[in-house]
């Protein structure tokens, strides 16, 4: 109870901030159409067309969580830890994972809200068509589990590491080009392409996709595989990640560096 306290005031928390800082909001979703028209412009060969551009949109909206969790969970600890108050959280009697899983947690549901928005923009401003079927949300809620796992391992390399801004960064946006959001898998060099299936988010756009706009069923993806790919993969990614964070907290108390900068 007292855990499921803590994620929701962590929740809460995060939602006011994001509500004083409306201006930003807005820049924030001006930015991130713009950078998709533009991924759409270039791709669609100097054309925008929303078969196109439904295509992309999968993709490139799952980016954007990747992008939200993968910075979430570095630059809460790097702020922390400027501000001289990272040893007050850890001081907390709730397991660290989960006083990050609830600063995540609301800033995925500002960013779902920001998402919408931009995602009934699209929709309605380009005649971009994506059928919303409940197929899709397990595959969601799987791909952002597997995330989360990412997502704590780019934790845990900052309480060792500290300044690792810049490869969260380089993670996210290498994310863009490897998972699929622009250009599916299949095209991809037969090495690069089996790289690119052990991210976290690659399995989860091929399959959104799939139920989304080829109206894929829950069955049908579990009847070849894919889903039960997805499910281990996210598993494989959620445990280890973890395990690492842990691991890292053990390390960075032992070496006396936990609050350090």
């Amino acid at each position: 109870m007292e855990t499921c306290k803590v994620m929701l005031n962590e929740t809460y928390k995060g939602l006011l901030i994001s509500w004083n800082y409306k201006f930003e909001t807005f820049l924030q979703l001006l930015v991130m159409g713009m950078v998709f028209l533009g991924i759409g412009f270039i791709m669609g060969g100097g054309q925008v067309t929303p078969d196109r551009l439904a295509f992309i949109l999968v993709g490139y909206l799952m980016w954007l969580y990747s992008t939200i969790v993968i910075s979430n969970m570095c630059y809460d600890l790097l702020g922390e830890a400027q501000a001289g108050t990272l040893e007050q959280v850890f001081m907390s009697p709730v397991p660290v994972p989960l006083i990050l899983m609830g600063r995540s947690f609301s800033t995925l549901i500002t960013a779902t809200i920001h998402i919408l928005l931009l995602t009934l923009v699209m929709l309605w401003g380009f005649g971009v068509s994506i059928p919303l079927r409940w197929s899709g949300l397990p595959v969601f809620i799987v791909t952002i589990a597997g995330l989360f796992g990412f997502g704590f391992m780019i934790a845990g390399a900052t309480l060792l590491f500290k300044r690792i801004g810049q490869l969260a960064s380089l993670t996210a946006n290498a994310l863009l080009f490897l998972n699929g959001s622009m250009v599916p898998v299949e095209q991809f060099p037969q090495w690069l392409a089996i790289f690119a299936k052990t991210l976290p988010t690659t399995q989860g756009v091929i399959l959104l996709r799939q139920t989304l706009l080829e109206t894929y069923s829950l069955h049908d993806l579990w009847r070849d595989g894919s889903l039960l790919l997805l499910l281990s993969q996210s598993a494989v990614y959620f445990g280890g990640g973890l395990l690492f964070l842990i691991w890292c907290v053990k390390k960075a108390k032992r070496a006396g560096t936990l609050g350090s900068y």
